[in-house]
């Protein structure tokens, strides 16, 4: 009995010592932001430091490079110091190429990643083919009278709905039929028992889509000719949608359940 309390202490004295040299090793955790704003050359991201770990962020930033991992030892930001969100200004990159981006922050222990993201940039060669398309089938196609939002999108009622319009969260059921410029039709469900039913706003569907939706009313029927960025962007949807390709959807908004 006399053995084992005296060894107490030094047991108790070896965990608390265990623990705190764990914790002052401790790198910073974080998150990586989602990445905005892409242009041929340049980018937006950033981070949220969730956990600083032991002693002051002394940096943070992202990195980047055409590596899945990049690290501070490739490109990268330096976006102030101390703990919370950050925003960062990626540049200085060539357009139509895949990079990867990883927030970091770095203490006395060491550097904390986020997870990486990837996205592309803007091919302009190929921005510029894709925009003579869109203007050909404009004036090609003169019966159909779109508008030009500020966001790109090409917007033409064809019917105007007498019902409630949406707002964000409200949910839409919708009737479509998503076409080529040349007029072939890569997915639809008119004649189908399916309806596309979705919350507006949140994301369930491709940018243009959720725009154009916003712009009808429920019993409305419309077109949304979307140029690729408010689509499938430079990448696509492989196998039945290339990369820098604008399509068409014929709209119909069937239902409208305002929340």
């Amino acid at each position: 009995m006399k053995n084992i309390y005296r060894s107490g202490p030094c047991i108790i004295m070896f965990f608390v010592m265990c623990n705190y040299g764990c914790q002052k090793d401790k790198i910073p955790a974080l998150t990586t932001n989602e990445i905005t704003s892409i242009t041929a050359t340049s980018a937006i991201s950033g981070g949220i430091i969730t956990d600083e770990g032991l002693g002051a962020i002394i940096a943070r930033g992202v990195c980047w490079s055409t590596n899945i991992t990049p690290t501070i030892a490739d490109n990268k930001t330096q976006d102030d110091v101390g703990p919370g969100s950050f925003s960062s200004n990626i540049t200085g990159l060539n357009g139509g190429i895949k990079y990867f981006v990883r927030a970091y922050a770095t203490n006395s222990a060491g550097t904390g990643y986020g997870m990486a993201i990837s996205f592309t940039t803007i091919d302009q060669a190929n921005e510029q083919i894709e925009e003579i398309k869109i203007n050909n089938y404009i004036i090609n196609n003169p019966t159909i009278p779109f508008q030009l939002k500020s966001s790109g999108l090409y917007y033409s009622d064809l019917i105007i709905g007498t019902g409630p319009s949406l707002v964000t969260h409200d949910i839409a059921y919708v009737k479509y039929t998503g076409k080529f410029l040349d007029g072939t039709v890569f997915d639809t469900n008119v004649g189908k028992i399916d309806t596309l039913i979705f919350p507006v706003n949140e994301g369930w569907v491709i940018s243009g889509f959720d725009e154009g939706i916003t712009y009808m009313k429920e019993g409305g029927k419309a077109v949304f000719l979307l140029p690729s960025k408010l689509a499938y962007g430079p990448i696509g949807y492989y196998p039945v949608i290339p990369g820098y390709t604008p399509i068409l959807f014929d709209v119909d908004l069937v239902k409208v359940i305002n929340r």
